[in-house]
């Protein structure tokens, strides 16, 4: 069956949404904003204390940012201290101690003043250095005495110094008789004598040579 309504419009009765549906959307909006509101807190709160995080590591960069700037000229004038070390242990390698090897040779000589092997002295000293080794004069060397045994008893001294391990060479003991009637006893033998002393820095070898390649066997011509 149709029903017409003939009423006015302004009459007629309009269609209106049941309660249940008005608060369940009512709920609804209510839920929506409320949860809006409550991520808008957590948010905004977060961005705060992050913002204050934020804040405080700025200001421990830029106190701490002198003294990384301090650490990294530490670190330079290291490696620079470093580097001079270096080069002053290896200008020292390549260079004798001539005041050491001279003390080393007056105890010699010396010998701790026991004359019993030997009473030596020398008139003068001259050295010479090169990158081959080292050369040690001993300008009239002399020992007291004719006995021709203190001559060797010094020699013998020479090989067990502290220089020993350093001689390349010794010059033999060569020695003529020399006679004043000014000095007790009158007799001395003079000999000359000449180390040579071994490089502090060993010398470069020189690299072989590489062998030439092997020539290619020639073509087999074709038959």
């Amino acid at each position: 069956m149709i029903h017409v309504n003939l009423l006015p419009v302004e009459q007629r009765r309009g269609n209106r949404l049941p309660m249940r549906v008005l608060a369940a959307g009512a709920a609804a909006a209510l839920g929506a904003a409320g949860a809006v509101g409550w991520l808008a807190v957590v948010w905004f709160v977060d961005l705060g204390s992050v913002e204050q995080r934020l804040t405080a590591l700025e200001q421990q960069l830029t106190t701490r940012e002198p003294k990384l700037v301090y650490h990294g000229k530490l670190e330079q004038k290291r490696k620079d201290y470093q580097e001079r070390v270096l080069t002053i242990q290896s200008i020292a390698q390549s260079r004798r101690l001539w005041s050491k090897f001279c003390d080393e040779l007056i105890d010699v000589v010396n010998n701790n003043g026991n004359t019993d092997r030997h009473l030596a002295w020398f008139g003068g000293i001259t050295m010479k250095s090169d990158p081959k080794g080292s050369t040690v004069n001993l300008v009239s060397a002399a020992v007291q005495d004719d006995d021709t045994s203190r001559v060797a008893n010094l020699h013998d001294d020479f090989d067990s110094a502290p220089f020993a391990a350093d001689v390349v060479t010794r010059s033999e003991p060569t020695w003529k008789l020399e006679l004043n009637k000014a000095k007790t006893p009158a007799a001395s033998l003079v000999f000359p004598l000449t180390i040579q002393l071994r490089p502090m820095v060993p010398a470069a070898t020189d690299k072989p040579k590489a062998k030439p390649a092997p020539n290619a066997p020639a073509a087999q011509p074709q038959k």
